[in-house]
């Protein structure tokens, strides 16, 4: 019977992981905005936070590396904070319908994003000076690709 009970709730676990990713693509349109824009939020705060450390307006070297790497965390959410198409929904959004036209190279624009955020966390965490810079202005470049396309 513990068998058979452990299978039972095995299975109905197994089964809610998968129910879980499909009811995420049902979210209203007003909740997956949202949903994205605290993404967006998040990864706008720590890059401005990493800049501001990184050209000495504030004194909060100690907190650079977290920044770096909570961006990096971030930008790992990117593809999946756009997920659900938005467009024509009548909700009040930055964000370009053509992040889900045919053609679309929103994904790559966000894999660019993630390779920098990565990168530039690496540098940091390495404490290369140069390497820091070259990264920083890689995600300043895949920011402003991305905004320039696909933001209004």
């Amino acid at each position: 019977m513990k068998i058979f009970a452990r299978a039972t709730v095995a299975g109905g676990l197994l089964a809610a992981a998968f129910l879980v990713p499909a009811h995420a693509q049902d979210a209203k349109p007003e909740d997956a905005v949202k949903y994205r824009e605290g993404v967006m939020s998040v990864i706008g705060g720590h890059t401005g936070n990493f800049f501001s450390i990184l050209q000495g307006k504030v004194p909060h070297k100690d907190a650079l590396a977290y920044n770096a790497d909570a961006l990096a965390a971030a930008s790992k959410q990117v593809k999946a904070a756009f997920a659900q198409n938005t467009s024509g929904s009548g909700v009040k959004t930055e964000a370009k319908d053509a992040i889900w036209a045919a053609g679309s190279d929103f994904s790559k624009q966000a894999d660019d994003f993630e390779k920098a955020a990565v990168a530039l966390a690496s540098a940091v965490q390495a404490g290369d000076q140069a390497a820091i810079g070259a990264a920083a202005k890689g995600v300043g470049a895949s920011c402003k690709g991305c905004h320039d396309k696909f933001k209004d």
